[in-house]
């Protein structure tokens, strides 16, 4: 790729480091400019959003498919062995590049010594990854007593010699918002993954099937970026080329820690606490619920992380692009997150069977909280996009210790209370650290108030319709029919409250996918 020494601030060839087109400095823009400027990167978003979103339904369909055939054949206490192995790898997996994925998108200008650079400390720094995952297996073991888990670790730890590979490309990707070639690899890693673990949970590998299935992916992906974006330079990389970026890929990697140390921080303390079944029934929990949260965020993480590291210096784009991203997220959070706590006895029973009953409460206090866990994801992206990573840090710094205390004290009345610690942990949390990231923006509260708190209204309305609707239905209905009625109920009440209180809501959107 000779090209890559020449990639300019968009991430497109430039000439001798340059843009082909000078930009126009800020202080000389006119407001057409930045009309036009700010019309062309939410076109580019829009058709981001679209590949990614579309891959996304496809990667879901199918993952969900294997899903609800594979939880039938393995049992709690095998997602329970996968949940604590997955400690340890995502966490390492989590730091393995020391931020070079981050910097590559971010970083205004990247010059081919630069990426060269950056390709060796990443593939190192997953090397001593993998090395420190083998080594620690043994340790993980002994904290949560099972040894079991020594050889599913040191499996799992392959994984990092194909990340390592495929780093680098995949944030070349992300650099230059080609989220269509990205959403293909992904929908296939997916299918490979998917069917991995369904053959051989029905040969009855058990918790293995899981484990196989994983190292599969990362070693798919590996080998289709590197094919899409070939970057296997010499791993000697010349440090002095990157010292700049490492203060940035720094603090990277102290927010991923902190960010990873409040998002795993439940399945280790109850994994001390409660042992492998009830570990399995909370991550069964927690994974159904989820499943939109991690699909439907790492799209609007990644495409809105490209965007406003693309858009840093215009400041009033950017405002007006968190504001979109936050009123676009809470349009669809609450709703959905609600809507599935209050169907959940009809869901879990449809599509999971009797044995996961133990599970509806958990899976409806942790949908509670998931609403605002996806805007609070919301913050780091707009903070790390425009040069302000330390914020970031502080925020999360301030979540981990909420949420540690809060878990702490909860698992003492086991798995249901442990989802509480999640409400009274990180809600609170949340209000500060988001006042802390708008002050930084220079937004004003009063505003992002009013746009995240219809969506909010409206779905307390639904819920309370969806509660009275089951109260006077009293079990009639098979829990089939029941579920698609009380859905299509939910959806009805929503719909027509959005509707009547913020029609212009929907036209805008509208508006905005057909790129106007």
């Amino acid at each position: 790729m000779p090209e890559l020494d020449r990639l300019d601030s968009d991430g497109k060839p430039g000439e001798g480091g340059k843009s082909a087109t000078a930009p126009v400095p800020s202080t000389y823009r006119t407001a057409t400019d930045v009309e036009a400027s700010g019309k062309r990167m939410r076109r580019t978003v829009v058709v981001s959003l679209l590949w990614q979103g579309s891959a996304s339904v496809v990667s879901q369909l199918i993952s969900w498919l294997a899903t609800l055939v594979v939880i039938r054949l393995l049992s709690p206490a095998d997602y329970g062995l996968v949940a604590m192995a997955g400690l340890s790898i995502g966490f390492l997996m989590l730091i393995g590049d020391l931020g070079v994925g981050p910097v590559v998108v971010q970083a205004p200008t990247l010059k081919g010594p630069q990426l060269q650079a950056l390709f060796g400390v990443a593939l190192w720094a997953y090397l001593a990854g993998a090395i420190a995952a083998f080594a620690t297996a043994p340790a993980v073991a002994a904290f949560f007593a099972e040894p079991k888990l020594v050889p599913i670790v040191r499996t799992l730890s392959l994984s990092f010699v194909f990340a390592g590979l495929y780093a680098v490309p995949q944030a070349l990707a992300l650099r230059t918002l080609e989220f269509d070639r990205k959403a293909k690899i992904d929908v296939l890693a997916t299918l490979i993954s998917s069917i991995a673990a369904l053959a051989l949970a029905l040969s009855g590998w058990g918790a293995w099937s899981l484990v196989v299935a994983g190292v599969a992916t990362q070693a798919f992906k590996a080998i289709a970026f590197q094919i899409l974006y070939p970057c296997l330079f010499p791993p000697f990389p010349s440090l002095a080329v990157v010292r700049d970026m490492a203060h940035f890929g720094g603090l990277i990697t102290v927010d991923r820690i902190l960010w990873f140390g409040y998002t795993n921080l439940d399945i280790a303390i109850a994994g001390r606490a409660l042992g492998g079944a009830m570990v399995g029934l909370y991550s069964v929990a927690l994974s159904l619920a989820s499943i939109p949260f991690d699909k439907v965020m790492s799209i609007v993480t990644q495409v809105s992380f490209s965007a406003f590291s693309r858009t840093q210096d215009d400041r009033e784009s950017l405002r007006g692009g968190m504001l979109q991203a936050l009123e676009a997220v809470s349009l669809l959070a609450f709703p959905t997150f609600f809507g599935m706590a209050v169907v959940a006895p009809e869901a879990l029973d449809v599509f999971v069977g009797p044995k996961w009953a133990d599970a509806v409460l958990p899976f409806q206090l942790l949908c509670l909280a998931l609403p605002f866990r996806s805007l609070g994801l919301l913050f780091a992206p707009v903070l790390f996009g425009t040069g302000r990573p330390r914020i970031a840090v502080e925020n999360n710094a301030l979540t981990l210790v909420s949420v540690a205390v809060a878990l702490i004290v909860a698992v003492h009345w086991g798995v249901v209370g442990l989802c509480v610690g999640w409400l009274v942990g990180y809600i609170p949390v949340f209000c500060v650290t988001a006042y802390r990231t708008l002050a930084t923006l220079e937004m004003a509260v009063g505003r992002v108030i009013v746009v995240v708190g219809l969506p909010l209204a409206a779905t307390l309305a639904m819920s309370a319709g969806v509660v009275e609707a089951r109260i006077l239905l009293k079990e009639a209905l098979p829990p089939v029919v029941a579920l698609g009625t009380l859905s299509l109920l939910g959806a009805v009440i929503y719909g027509g409250l959005i509707v009547a209180f913020r029609p212009q809501v929907l036209r805008s959107y509208w508006m905005l996918a057909q790129g106007k």
